[in-house]
């Protein structure tokens, strides 16, 4: 008699779809951080300054995300960002605190009220959001925190100027911080410290400017360099990496 046919097995359900705030995500890094994760179908949560913007970008970027909208001159609007996308998603399986700015400052022209925005916007912002999700992720037993740190905070400030550099410095003591003292819930919190990438922020840099930064790649990094460092470290292929910062930066950091 012919063997009997094996049983079918029963298809595997589709894993959820993660859910991924990225602060400031209409441009730059952070556009492309959104969109490298709606395209691997998370839901993601971008934010931008106005809601309009916010909408606009994740209408582009299809794939489910949604857009927010907060003005991070007030850190406390992270935290109520975060509030609201996980009254929206129902969870946050991962944070990427990328919005931050600066200008180039000398160390002579700072002010303390420039000094203090700076800090809020780059520093405090990332602070009150990352708590906010905390809270929720300690309840799941689960997330991932990625902070956008820079080059400058493993130095000197350079181009970017001292208060620029000392708050990035402050986030990837943070990181840290918080890495430890997640960790026995389940959560992870690591930081990518990129060089220089071709955003708005760099355009204004000329030939001879780039030649003289001695990149040994010998070009500026794509922001969807950068977004693919950061998904990485969403992912289940870093699941055992917390505390850590990586360079995306081309070399720039061994050969100064």
């Amino acid at each position: 008699m012919p063997s009997p046919l094996p049983a079918l097995q029963p298809e595997a359900a589709p894993a959820p779809r993660r859910c991924i705030l990225v602060t400031g995500s209409t441009r730059g890094i952070g556009r492309a951080i959104a969109q490298r994760l709606a395209a691997r179908g998370d839901l993601v949560g971008v934010h931008g300054r106005s809601l309009e913007s916010a909408e606009r970008t994740a209408q582009e970027i299809g794939g489910g995300a949604t857009g927010f909208a907060a003005d991070f001159s007030d850190p406390e609007a992270s935290r109520r960002l975060v509030d609201s996308f996980v009254a929206r998603a129902g969870r946050i399986d991962g944070l990427v605190n990328n919005a931050g700015g600066g200008r180039a400052v000398a160390f002579r022209g700072l002010t303390l009220d420039g000094w203090r925005e700076t800090f809020r916007v780059n520093l405090e912002s990332a602070l009150t959001a990352s708590q906010a999700a905390y809270v929720v992720m300690r309840k799941q037993k689960s997330g991932a925190i990625v902070n956008i740190a820079s080059i400058s905070a493993h130095g000197a400030g350079g181009w970017m100027g001292a208060d620029y550099a000392a708050s990035k410095a402050a986030l990837v003591s943070m990181t840290k911080s918080l890495a430890l003292e997640a960790a026995r819930f389940g959560i992870r919190c690591n930081a990518v410290s990129p060089g220089l990438v071709e955003t708005d922020m760099t355009a204004a840099l000329t030939e001879e400017n780039r030649a003289a930064l001695r990149i040994p790649l010998g070009r500026l990094a794509r922001p969807e360099e950068v977004a693919g460092v950061v998904a990485f470290l969403l992912s289940e292929d870093s699941s055992y990496l917390t505390g850590q910062v990586l360079h995306a930066d081309g070399g720039l950091w061994m050969s100064s």
